[in-house]
């Protein structure tokens, strides 16, 4: 697939998601939307709606070969995080800058839902996207542990919460999904799916009501957003790229998660930082800025792979 045609992929999945941001913008200025709401939704998402979204990449039938290609990509994705904090903790001390945490936030997690999925489709079909999943699968994990960890001032470290949180359990649930001989009965699945596909609407819904709390123009003006950008669209798609090029995996799993990694910052930062009383509206100028960016970096990433992998 050429890099016109990846733009223009990257391009229309970034304007459905402004139109829908525009929708919540209008919601939160005409007084429908407030914080209240945006909290409730946040919750629902992260909640629900996304451990759906995981739990429903993984009701497929069981292929022994792209098990074992899934396997050493949801391993080469925990090396890409490992990776990717020991970035961020180093780049963003404790103190400094004053919002770290959120700052280390929106340079590891990326958008690798909304963004990555449909452009993985187009590019490699469901093969794409099964793969697409294992990023999605290790990092709703990192998440809800070093994330949360992140930004709950009030953490406290305990093996029953990880085990027992949202995102881990529909990863655990997924896998032992596809181990099995059986796929979830034909209603459940659809039940499965209309939530799964609340999540692209409702997050650019919500996105849009922190937007209308932010002066917009900040978000391109202000250097320390410009910055964590760089950081998540070049610097450690840059690493990524490095760490995957001697990785015993085909290339395809190699751009598969690469486009993950690659995808501006994560929705789930500002939610996060709503949900536990951190600074949501700098992490939501952060997911404007690199949103917008990503309809160059993302694919001149993919197309830089490629040159390498030819």
């Amino acid at each position: 697939m050429s890099i016109l045609e990846n733009s223009i992929i990257v391009f229309h999945q970034i304007l459905i998601m402004f139109l829908l941001m525009v929708v919540g913008y209008i919601l939160f200025k005409t007084g429908i939307f407030d914080n209240h709401t945006t909290t409730h939704l946040s919750t629902l998402l992260n909640t629900i709606v996304i451990p759906c979204c995981v739990l429903a990449s993984f009701n497929r039938d069981f292929d022994p070969a792209l098990a074992g290609t899934l396997g050493l990509t949801m391993l080469s994705a925990c090396g890409v995080f490992v990776v990717s904090i020991a970035l961020s903790n180093a780049l963003y001390r404790k103190g400094h800058p004053e919002n770290y945490r959120d700052c280390r936030m929106c340079a590891v997690f990326s958008n690798n839902g909304f963004m990555s999925l449909p452009l993985l489709s187009a590019m490699f079909g469901e093969t794409g996207v099964f793969l697409g999943s294992a990023h999605i699968v290790v990092m709703a994990v990192v998440l809800w542990t070093y994330g949360v960890m992140q930004v709950n001032r009030d953490y406290r470290f305990s093996p029953m919460r990880i085990l027992l949180n949202p995102g881990i359990i529909a990863a655990v649930l997924g896998m032992l999904l596809f181990l099995s001989p059986v796929n979830l009965p034909t209603d459940v699945a659809s039940a499965l799916t209309h939530i799964t596909n609340l999540n692209t609407p409702l997050a650019m819904l919500v996105l849009g009501g922190y937007l209308a709390q932010t002066n917009l123009a900040s978000c391109f003006t202000e250097a320390r957003i410009w910055r964590v950008g760089a950081v998540r669209l070049l610097v450690i798609p840059a690493l990524t790229m490095a760490l995957l090029y001697f990785m015993p995996l085909d290339n395809t799993a190699k751009l598969t998660l690469l486009v993950g990694t690659s995808a501006p910052t994560a929705i789930a930062s500002a939610m996060f930082a709503q949900m536990y009383g951190s600074d949501y509206l700098y992490s939501t100028k952060v997911v404007a800025l690199t949103t917008i960016l990503s309809l160059v970096t993302l694919p001149a990433v993919i197309a830089a792979m490629s040159f390498l992998l030819a």
